[in-house]
């Protein structure tokens, strides 16, 4: 994690998908160990195969691969992160399935009032940290830059803190180079009949340095995009987009 002391997590995730994407099409395990356990340990989520990585880096959906696994990539979960905590409705009639990805885990629900309390909570819970995160670095990078200015050695007054404040809890922005776009999930044969929302983060970017090329961190706007075969709507507030969720979720023809 790069970009000073300030960089989000997300971002030394999204240079290490670039290069991994630029990679050879043919994806040897017995050539690139190191590789395939940089991929196993920092961009899959834990529990996927050394086969099921294999065959993903080489394009290839594994026949095997379940809905709610699949949807693990898509929603950006990570070994201790995820990006883009999600919520999916799959499976049709009776046998509807509801899945979470979020920090807490990824679980599944028979029911929609079992799933989107769930969710509901998750989102508060990270949505509330996330502020608190940013908050804390802000306040960090204004202290650093006091320090710097008074002629104190950046690294010994990040040595002196500890080490700088993480954002365990970060939210991503859309990223329209990511391998796993969670609005390509739904052309996926096996989810053509699903309804989804995500959660991204809309943050204003601060465009002037603190100082040298330190910036703050924008404050987190989290919008949630309301996704189908055939659509996908942002909204503004988390209620709103639950609204929408749930009337696309009990559809009659779902």
């Amino acid at each position: 994690m790069r970009a000073g002391f300030v960089g989000l997590v997300v971002t030394a995730i999204f240079a290490f998908t670039a290069v991994a994407q630029d990679a050879a099409p043919d994806f040897s395990a017995r050539q690139r160990q190191s590789d395939l356990s940089a991929l196993r340990n920092f961009v899959y989520p834990p529990g996927f195969s050394d086969e099921q990585i294999i065959s993903l880096e080489n394009g290839v959906v594994p026949p095997q691969i379940a809905v709610p696994e699949y949807l693990r990539l898509h929603c950006g979960e990570m070994s201790q992160s995820v990006l883009n905590p999600c919520l999916l409705r799959h499976g049709k009639g009776v046998e509807a399935v509801y899945t979470v990805v979020s920090l807490g885990g990824t679980k599944s629900f028979a029911t929609l009032d079992e799933a989107t309390g769930y969710f509901r909570a998750e989102m508060n819970n990270n949505v509330m940290a996330f502020e608190t995160e940013v908050s804390a670095m802000n306040s960090f990078i204004d202290e650093l830059c006091d320090k710097i200015a008074a002629g104190q050695d950046p690294r010994e007054v990040v040595a002196a803190r500890g080490g700088r404040p993480r954002l365990p809890h970060a939210i991503a922005p859309p990223n329209a180079e990511a391998k796993y776009q969670f609005s390509n999930f739904f052309q996926w044969e096996k989810c053509v009949d699903c309804v989804g929302i995500v959660a991204v983060n809309q943050a204003r970017p601060d465009t002037t340095p603190r100082c040298a090329a330190i910036r703050k961190q924008g404050a987190p706007r989290i919008n949630y995009f309301v996704v189908d075969k055939g659509t996908s709507r942002g909204h503004r507030t988390l209620d709103d987009g639950m609204s929408a969720f749930e009337q696309l979720a009990r559809q009659p023809n779902l």
